[in-house]
Formats: structure tokens, C-alpha cells, sequence
């Protein structure tokens, strides 16, 4: 009841406030032919002294019409209407309380051919075709803001907490610095560490760097953000760094170099800490001394072993390095370079609780894990973009990584049930070593014909890679039941996997009519697989591994080859309506191979799969079809026996499974109302799904085979809206709100049991922002998740799982060049198991001060984890399993961290 009548007031009072608002509105046509002009920007700024902030703006619709609401009275406003190829229209007025002020119909008048306009003044928004461009000055942001701070005040942008970005609802792909890739394995390096006041624009375009034939609908296609510098930082050397040490040795550093020199940009990019953050995003760890991160851990299990432990992130060391190079050869020729170096060292220590609900006995493990991982990884990638004409575009794109690690390990588990207080006691401890090579490469060209929709693309891809691993590990099983044996297990596995994927394709389109073009495609793919296994146990009288394991040995291959032809046809009802129909025809040769002398399985599949996509302005319906073959690891004609409790037995007569998906997504956003809203209902089912029945005895020792079973299907829907409210009296909010809600319709059997699963589960996100005057700046979220699992069929009670996470970011700026920041995080999870900690509260707290000339430097004092009670726990519920896992990771500390900013014109 209280939220209704809270909701109430709030609607209550938004009626009053705009009542005393003032509202202008007005019609924009061309002078010479009178025809409505579409797309003007109308911006409207409020003048302070000598000076405007831009406070609302909208476009003139089809009509020419234009109105904007909730404007300030009793204030001197400047409307600003403008248009490329148009002269500017400018006019100062002051609004009275509740008045509508009609400027009537407006003329622009063309700008004359070879007409020298000197204009002084840029408008805060300029519409280009399908460009938006913001002017980077007509948007205040405090001294030393990052190009984030900046973008949060866009109209039409909106910046996640966790530094995502979208813009009128449509996700952000990559973000451009002067037209070239700035990092692109992470585009917040860009938005948090580059400075705002560098800025001379920000542009907002459609990615269709990869859909030259325009073949994704403007509802879909997704956001490139352009960061033009100001002129002299094209030719400049700039960047900064940073360094801070504090208690419990912790410590953090690192820097971001730039040399931009005419079509010639080269970036630097390094840092080191052990605050548990890894991301590649450095300011990530400046920002509050790296108090931002808590750690997290993740869990994704099936079957049950009680000898093996689970992983999480625990406690980190991390050291990277990047270069990124960009260098045009005039505007035919395009290179990106880049390469990345990353060394972690994790140390986990963990404690899990994994409970199995069988019928009327439920099994526990209790598992206490420690480990030791250290991992390097080497990554180069490059893109080479080249236009022949106007018409051609060749893209290149080539990669190769290399990563190799080693860890180590130990863990105690205590199993038991309702029925046998204690079945069994692990120590196991584990040695491993691994490294992985791949290369892969893509190319493309595209033409388009002089005959406007006529095109041809021809597509490449390849991609290879080798694993290599060892691992010792020892299972000392101690059993207090006679149901099961006490056993010890001391092996060692040599595993190696290779890939090789390869593909063509070719596709033409051509328009039959103004509104029918055809296309067809034709594609050829290839992919060999190799898994190969040798495992040996331990001999006690040699003293070495060399006792060969046959049924932990495996030699498996997969040869498959794919000739596709995909015809279709495109209608376009009216500019923003279409409808497209394809037919992909599939004919596969699988061919896969066991050890053992065991004979070949040949497969031989002709599909096809039909596929509609209706596009309606901002609205769209798709239907897709699909074919997965079965893993050949599940195809095996025989039992692998891990351990005395788990044994996994192949089918070798597993069906591949077919799938159904259906989606309708609607996006609108209003640029007078400033409101965005994305909604979407999705829809699957599938046939011959490949599910594990699974057979476990009274000491829980499980045996698990996959089959094949019809009937899985999942439904979803999501609502996400946005809005941004128009500045009043210095203050700027900003409120999103997120609902999903599902059902997934799965298999369940276990001892004989046949049954369905269903799965419910419901989500709610709320974000609000408020700005005072670029002084306070106070950000709210709040999420709730909740799972509730039924199954029908057998016998097992349902299972009930939810969390609430609040998080609040705060910063004040003061004018003595004094920053205080603070982050506060609570997490409650309820139904966590006896002896799990429930809720956490993280507080972080930091104060800066600007130092030296034009505040080039700042030192900051920041505090980890005020309350020392921080901790990573996370519940997951699957099938009849319900995981509760609870780690340790960094806890209270101060760091001293120094900043420095640096910028050099080259001459």
C-alpha cells in the first residue's frame, strides 16, 4: 500500500511542478518552397550572465512541428533552431508560469551556394543524415571530469553503473577516438580515462561497419560513439599516470600513454595492483584505489562428486600491459594494431556446501578448497580496412593468442545424508599445468552495383587451436559405510584438443523492384575436432605413472563438412516496414571416430530451416529454426568410470536436437519527453534435447548417461524503461527501471523417476541518478532475483531461491578542489545454508585533492571496506542441487594513491 501511495504523490507533485513550468512550441518550414523542414534541431539553453547551459532539446517531426514541455519560468531562455544547408533561427524570450508560447511558423532560408557564413556560435546539437553530434562545450562537467561524466549528460545516453553504455535504448559497440578503435578489447578505457575538456564533439552513429547492404533493421543495429578531440590534441602527447601503496601491503599502478600525430595514434596502456581487479580498464582500479571491486564467484555444476572442490575468484594479483596503434593511409586505407600481456596470481581459499534432494534422502558435501593459479596470456589482433572506391570495401581481420598456467590445489570434503550421519571423508589435492596456442583470421569484401540495392559480398573465416594439459591429482576417500569402499586414486592425465574451422561464402542480392529484392547465398564449412585423454595411474613399486588406464583414456575425432544454399526475399512495405524470408537448406557429413577399435559413426542430415523476420518501425518479430548436433564426448559407446562414485556411460545413438525460437522486441524513444522504452518477448522449444539421467545409490554414488527427450521449452519477457527529467533549479534526474520474468520447462529423472522441471524465475532493477550543479552527483541501484523450481511427475518438494543487492555511489565536489567519494554495497541472501554469512555490507570511502598547475595531479586517500565484513557468497539451485559457496576475498585496507595528468602539443 505504501508504494501506491507513494507513487501517487510523486505523480501528485510531478502535476503541480509542471503546471508552473512554461511550454514553447512552434512549426519549422523552408522559406523558398515552404515545404516542412524534418529533423531541426530545436535547443533551447538557459542564459547565465554571458554565458548558456543547454537545457532541453527535441527535433521538428515530419510536419515540421515541434513542442517542449517543463520549461523554466521567470529565466532568460535562448531557442536555437537549426539545420545543415539551413541558416540559423535564434530568438530570446522569458516565460510566465503555465505559458505556452507559440512561435508560429518559422522560415529558414537555404544557404546560397558558395555562401561564406561566419557564424559564432555552434549549436549543442547538430543532426548530419544519420549522425547525431553533440558540441562538447554546450555540456558543463566539473574540472577534471572523464569523457564519462560527459556522456551522462547527453541527451539520449545513458551510463550503467558498471560503465556500459547505450543511447535512445540501442547498446554501444565500440567507441571511436578521431574515427579509430581505442582499445577495442574494452571501450571503457576510452570513457573513463580520457578527459572530457579534450573534446571537441561526440558523435552517435549506426555500426554498419559490418552491414554495408544495410541488412540489420534500424531497431536493432547498434551505437559507434565518436570522440573528436579539439584541434591541437592532434598532434599531442598525452595521458597519465599513477602509483599508491597502503596497508596489508597492498598496492596499485599504472598509466595510459597517447601520441596522436596526424593519421598516426599510438597508445600505452599498463598497470599492476593486488586489489582483486583484473579488468583492462585501468581507471577501474584508480577509482577509489580500486574499492569498486569485491570479488565474485561463479558456479556452474552438474552430477555430484564429493571429492571435488569449486573455484572462485579469492584473491588476485594482476600485472598488464597493451599497445594500441592506428595509422591511415590517406582515406583508402585503414590499419589497426594491437597487442596485450596479462599475468594473474589467484589465491582461492572457499568453503561450499552442495545438497541433493533424491526422493526422501537428501546428500551433503561440505568442501574447505584452497588453491594457487598463475596464468599468462599473450594477444595480438589487427584489422586493415580497405576502399578501393566508394563503392568496395575489403576488411581484414587476423589474430593469435597464446596462454599457458600452472596451479595448484587442495580440498576436504565430509559427505553424509538424512539417512547415514557420515558417508565419507576427501583429501584431495591436485597439480596442473597447461597452454593454448590458437590463430584465426576473417576477411570480407563487399560491392555494391551502380544499381541502387544490387550487391555482392564474399566472406572468409579460419580459426585454429591447440591445448595442451597435464594434471597429477590424488583422491583419498575414507568411508565410514559398508555401502561404499575407502579407495585412494593417485593419477596422472595428459589431455590434448586441436581445432580447425574453416568457411566461405558467397552471397548476391538484387532488386526485382523498388520494394522486392532477392538474395541468395551460398556457404561451405568445415571443422576437425580432436580430444584426446591418457591417463596413468600411479605404481607404487616402479614409483612412477606408468600403469596405462584404459577407461580414462579417449582418442576422439570429428570430422563435419557443411554445404548450405540460403535463397530469400525482402519487401519493403514503406521505408521503416519490411518483411524477409529465407530458406537455408543444409546438408552435413559427420564423421566421428573412437579408440578402442571401435567403428566409425557416419551421419549424413539434410535440413532445412526456414527463418521470417517482420521489422515495423520500432517494432519487430522474428522466427529462427536450428540444428545442433550432439557433443561427441556423450556419443561414446562405453563407460568411463572416473571413481568409484561417478561413472558417466555414453549413447552412441544420441539425435541431434532442432530448435524453434520466436522474439518480438519493441523500441521507442521520445527526444521531447527525454523517455526511452525497450520491451521483448522471446519464446523456444526444442526437440530430441540431450538431458543426463542420472542413477544414484544410497551413498550417493552416481551413475549418468544422456539421452534425448522432447518437450523443453522457455518462455521470457522484459520491460526496461528510461527517463531523463529536465533540469530544474541546478538539479538533473535520471531513473531507469528493469523487470524480466520467465519459465524454462526442463527434464528430471533420477532412480527410474521421470518428470519435468520448471523453473520460474523474476528479476527488478532500479537505477536512479541526481546532479546538483556538477557538485553532488548521488547514484541508487537496486536488484532483486528470485528462482522458484517445481517438478511435476515425481515426487520433490519445490525450491525457492532470491537476493537483494543495494548499491549507492555518492561524490561531492567542493570548490576548495576537495573530492569525497563513497560507495556502499549490501547484499542479502536468506536462504544460504547454516553457518554461510547471509548479508554483507561494503563501504568504501575516498577523499582527493587536486594538486599542482590546471590541477595536473591529485592525491587520494581511500578506505577498502570500512566495515571489514566483506565476502563473496553466492547460492545457485539446478536441477535437484542447490550450491551455496562462500570465499575469501580482499578485506579492509588504506591506500595513498598519487595521480599525475600530462599533455604536450607536438610542433
Amino acid at each position: 500500500m505504501f508504494k501506491y501511495l507513494l507513487l501517487a504523490a510523486l505523480l501528485f507533485i510531478t502535476g503541480i511542478v509542471s503546471a508552473q513550468k512554461g511550454t514553447i512550441k512552434g512549426k519549422v518550414i523552408d522559406s523558398v518552397n515552404h515545404a516542412p523542414i524534418e529533423f531541426a534541431t530545436v535547443a533551447i539553453s538557459e542564459v547565465k550572465d554571458s554565458t548558456s547551459e543547454l537545457y532541453s532539446y527535441t527535433l521538428s517531426d515530419k510536419t515540421g512541428a515541434f513542442s517542449l514541455h517543463n520549461l523554466p519560468v521567470g529565466k532568460s531562455l535562448k531557442i536555437l533552431i537549426s539545420i545543415m544547408a539551413y541558416k540559423p533561427y535564434r530568438k530570446f524570450i522569458t516565460l510566465n508560469k503555465g505559458e505556452t508560447f507559440d512561435l508560429g511558423t518559422i522560415s529558414l532560408s537555404p544557404n546560397q551556394l558558395n555562401e561564406i557564413v561566419i557564424n559564432g556560435e555552434r549549436p549543442p546539437i547538430v543532426i548530419r543524415k544519420d549522425t547525431i553530434e553533440f558540441n562538447a562545450e554546450a555540456f558543463k562537467t566539473r574540472p577534471n571530469a572523464v569523457v564519462e561524466e560527459l556522456l551522462k549528460k547527453l541527451p539520449g545516453m545513458e551510463v550503467s553503473m558498471d560503465g556500459s553504455i547505450s543511447f535512445n535504448g540501442k547498446g554501444i559497440s565500440k567507441i571511436l577516438v578521431n574515427g579509430n578503435e581505442f582499445f577495442k578489447k574494452d571501450y571503457r578505457i576510452a570513457t573513463k580515462n580520457l578527459d572530457a575538456d579534450m573534446l571537441d564533439k561526440v558523435q552517435v552513429y549506426d555500426d554498419r561497419e559490418n552491414d554495408p547492404d544495410h541488412l540489420i533493421p534500424e531497431s536493432k543495429v547498434a551505437k559507434i560513439i565518436n570522440l573528436k578531440l579539439k584541434g591541437p590534441l592532434k598532434k599531442s602527447v598525452f595521458g597519465k599516470i599513477y602509483a599508491g601503496a597502503g596497508t596489508e601491503d597492498r598496492y596499485s599502478a599504472g598509466g595510459l600513454i597517447n601520441m596522436f600525430r596526424d593519421t598516426l595514434q599510438i597508445s600505452l596502456l599498463s598497470f599492476g595492483n593486488n586489489l582483486n581487479n583484473t579488468g583492462f580498464s585501468f581507471d577501474d582500479l584508480y577509482r577509489l584505489g580500486g574499492l569498486n571491486r569485491g570479488g565474485i564467484a561463479s558456479l556452474s555444476r552438474g552430477g555430484f562428486s564429493p571429492f571435488r572442490g569449486f573455484g572462485s575468484q579469492g584473491i588476485q594479483k594482476v600485472l598488464s600491459n597493451g599497445i594500441n596503434i592506428n595509422t591511415d593511409y590517406g582515406k583508402k586505407l585503414k590499419i589497426n594494431l594491437a597487442y596485450s600481456y596479462s599475468r594473474t596470481h589467484t589465491d582461492v581459499n572457499s568453503l561450499t556446501n552442495l545438497q541433493q534432494l533424491v526422493n526422501d534422502t537428501d546428500f551433503t558435501t561440505n568442501t574447505v578448497n584452497s588453491s594457487l593459479r598463475i596464468a599468462n596470456s599473450h594477444n595480438v589482433s589487427a584489422t586493415v580496412r580497405w576502399f578501393p572506391n566508394n563503392a568496395t570495401q575489403l576488411t581484414y581481420d587476423p589474430q593469435f593468442s597464446f596462454s599457458n598456467n600452472q596451479g595448484t590445489g587442495a580440498s576436504t570434503v565430509n559427505s553424509y545424508s538424512s539417512a547415514i550421519p557420515k558417508i565419507a571423508f576427501t583429501a584431495n589435492s591436485d597439480n596442473n599445468s597447461g597452454n593454448s596456442l590458437s590463430f584465426g583470421q576473417s576477411f570480407n569484401y563487399n560491392h555494391q552495383f551502380k544499381k541502387q540495392g544490387e550487391s555482392i559480398d564474399v566472406s572468409h573465416s579460419f580459426q585454429v587451436s591447440n591445448n595442451n594439459g597435464m594434471g597429477y591429482n590424488i583422491n583419498n576417500l575414507t568411508s565410514y559405510t559398508t555401502g561404499l569402499s575407502s579407495f585412494l586414486l593417485n593419477r596422472n592425465d595428459n589431455t590434448i584438443s586441436r581445432s580447425t574451422t574453416a568457411d566461405v561464402g558467397l552471397s548476391y542480392r538484387y532488386p526485382l523492384s523498388k520494394k522486392l529484392v532477392a538474395n541468395v547465398s551460398i556457404n561451405g564449412d568445415y571443422n576437425h575436432q580432436v580430444n584426446n585423454t591418457i591417463t596413468y595411474d600411479f605404481d607404487n613399486t616402479t614409483g612412477s605413472y606408468d600403469l596405462f588406464l584404459q577407461t580414462l583414456s579417449t582418442n576422439l575425432t570429428r570430422n563435419q563438412s557443411t554445404e548450405s544454399i540460403n535463397p530469400g526475399l525482402t519487401y519493403n512495405f514503406a521505408p521503416e516496414m519490411q518483411i524477409v524470408v529465407s530458406v537455408n537448406t543444409q546438408i552435413l557429413q559427420v564423421n566421428n571416430q573412437f579408440d578402442r577399435n571401435l567403428p566409425d559413426i557416419n551421419q549424413h542430415f539434410i535440413n532445412v530451416l526456414p527463418a521470417v523476420n517482420l521489422n515495423m518501425g520500432s517494432y519487430s518479430l522474428e522466427y529462427q529454426s536450428g540444428f545442433n548436433l550432439p557433443n561427441i564426448g556423450d556419443m561414446i559407446p562405453y563407460t568411463v568410470v572416473s571413481s568409484p562414485v561417478y561413472q558417466v556411460t555414453g549413447n552412441p545413438n544420441l539425435k541431434p536436437s532442432r530448435t524453434e525460437n520466436y522474439n518480438f522486441s519493441h523500441n521507442v524513444f521520445g527526444a521531447q519527453s527525454q523517455l526511452n522504452i525497450n520491451m521483448g518477448l522471446q519464446a523456444s522449444f526444442e526437440q530430441n534435447s540431450v538431458f543426463r539421467r542420472n542413477t544414484l545409490d544410497a551413498v550417493g554414488a552416481t551413475t549418468s548417461t544422456p539421452i534425448n527427450m522432447d518437450g523443453k521449452y522457455s518462455f521470457s519477457a522484459n520491460l526496461n524503461m528510461g527517463k531523463r527529467f529536465k533540469k530544474n533549479n541546478g538539479f538533473t534526474f535520471r531513473e531507469t527501471s528493469g523487470i524480466k520474468a520467465g519459465k524454462i520447462r526442463g527434464f528430471f529423472e533420477i532412480n527410474a523417476q521421470n518428470g519435468y522441471q520448471n523453473a520460474y524465475n523474476f528479476s527488478l532493477n532500479e537505477q536512479c541518478s541526481l546532479d546538483y550543479k556538477n557538485i553532488v552527483e548521488l547514484e541508487q541501484s537496486y536488484n532483486f532475483n528470485s528462482s522458484f523450481t517445481t517438478y511435476t511427475g515425481v515426487n520433490y518438494n519445490s525450491v525457492t531461491n532470491f537476493s537483494h543487492v543495494l548499491n549507492t555511489h555518492l561524490i561531492v565536489f567542493s570548490q576548495q578542489k576537495f573530492t569525497v567519494e563513497s560507495t556502499y554495497a549490501y547484499t542479502y541472501r536468506p536462504l544460504v545454508s547454516p553457518g554461510f554469512q547471509k548479508s554483507t555490507n561494503l563501504l568504501n570511502l575516498s577523499v582527493a585533492r587536486a594538486l599542482l598547475k590546471k590541477d595536473r595531479g591529485e592525491i587520494k586517500l581511500s578506505c577498502y571496506d570500512l566495515l571489514n565484513q566483506n565476502i563473496s557468497s553466492s547460492r545457485f539451485v539446478t536441477a535437484n542441487t542447490i550450491n551455496d559457496i562462500q570465499s575469501e576475498i580482499v578485506r579492509r585496507y588504506l591506500l595513498l594513491t598519487l595521480q599525475y595528468r600530462f599533455n604536450k602539443v607536438i610542433k
